[in-house]
């Protein structure tokens, strides 16, 4: 809502231009006012309520209207209008991005995979050394267990059958392991994957707690009531931290919102997000499938409110027309439009392996030879102390 020069009222936004056609509609003169607490409107412990609702209950306004949803205990204060469109109230999070290629080598593999393979390679080379009393020393098993799992030829002579059964066991092995790990790096050099992010609300609840991620919700909405009234220990967390840290919606554009981040999530309509978020590529936010409670929005008006069955038909007709979901969808395509630097570009262009894509084996190769240096100095510094 916005003030013209002349004091004349701007209606914007999907709810502001709803209202302006009601208005329009109607043919009647009509004031807006806010609420003071910039609440939706919640009761209160004194069995008031706050923001929209309770000035309807007080006789300070005829209607309200900003995704006010249909409620038991709001029904007993105010009037609802038809509704107009159910929806539901998830979570949008900023994409974290595709796991850089420099260190694609280390990705194929869960880190308890790699522990289980480095704990083979120890201990085969011990294995081989008790049961089969083989003639070559540890380090040389070691080289040839390793050998195996880079493709390389087997120097190994081996003189009995069950040695011979015991190392085939691990070629195979090995076999398996080099070649799904080549068969994985090459589709993450070609198609790097994304980094895991925080996909449902029980997720979102630990990332609040162990990694100081942010949940913001709505102030004094039926939001925060579902999330307080959960049946669920995790919703029912977000809630309490939320309200602690006063982790409120601010009046931004989604499409340029400081509150949609790596680590800090914002919950409220699907539809709102999905402007912004969304399994497309070109959406540059996370929308969560997880659903926290699904509202039926309709407006709410004073008992004393003399156009009720007027406003009845005019809601009705106006659903059928479609006119507010044509409104929804011309305003995320508006605001889209705004702000074209915040897209985020899905460039199909092929392109060869850069310097920075392997940059990692580089640095593993560069510390192997500083490792092969230092053993090097070692030898050589001992022998002359033997002499």
């Amino acid at each position: 809502m916005e003030k013209n020069e002349d004091g004349s009222i701007n209606l914007s936004g999907i709810m502001g231009r709803y209202l302006h056609v009601i208005m329009k509609a109607m043919d009647v003169p009509y004031e807006v006012i806010m609420p003071k607490d910039q609440e939706w409107g919640r009761l209160s412990s004194d069995g008031n309520w706050t923001g929209m609702i309770g000035m309807l209950q007080k006789g300070e306004a005829d209607l309200a209207i900003h995704f006010l949803s249909i409620t038991e205990q709001r029904a007993h204060v105010v009037d609802f209008s038809p509704v107009y469109k159910t929806e539901d109230v998830t979570f949008a999070i900023k994409k974290p991005g595709r796991i850089p290629t420099s260190m694609a080598f280390i990705h194929p593999f869960q880190y308890s995979i790699w522990t289980m393979i480095l704990i083979l390679i120890v201990l085969m080379p011990l294995a081989f050394r008790i049961l089969f009393r083989t003639k070559y020393v540890y380090s040389k098993i070691l080289l040839i267990i390793l050998g195996a799992l880079l493709k390389q030829p087997n120097l190994m002579i081996l003189d009995s059958f069950s040695s011979r059964i015991f190392f085939c066991s691990w070629l195979i092995f090995a076999m398996v392991v080099s070649y799904s790990y080549s068969a994985v790096l090459l589709s993450l050099l070609t198609v790097p994957s994304e980094i895991p992010v925080v996909r449902n609300f029980k997720e979102l609840s630990e990332a609040v707690a162990k990694n100081n991620y942010k949940c913001f919700v709505p102030k004094g909405s039926i939001v925060v009531d579902a999330l307080v009234d959960s049946e669920k220990k995790h919703l029912n967390f977000l809630a309490e931290v939320a309200l602690h840290h006063k982790w409120y919606l601010g009046s931004y554009d989604l499409t340029i919102s400081p509150q949609i981040d790596t680590q800090s999530a914002i919950v409220t309509l699907r539809s709102l997000l999905e402007t912004v978020a969304g399994p497309e590529e070109w959406k540059e936010h996370f929308l969560s499938d997880d659903t926290l409670v699904t509202f039926k929005f309709a407006i709410p008006m004073s008992k004393k409110f003399c156009e009720k069955i007027r406003l009845n038909k005019l809601i009705s007709r106006m659903n059928n027309a479609g006119i507010y979901m044509q409104i929804v969808s011309e305003e995320a395509f508006k605001s889209w439009l705004t702000v074209q630097e915040r897209r985020h570009i899905v460039s199909l262009e092929k392109k060869p392996l850069a310097c920075r894509d392997l940059i990692g084996a580089f640095l593993l190769l560069l510390v192997g030879l500083k490792l092969g240096i230092f053993a090097l100095l070692c030898e050589i510094a001992w022998a002359r102390l033997k002499k």
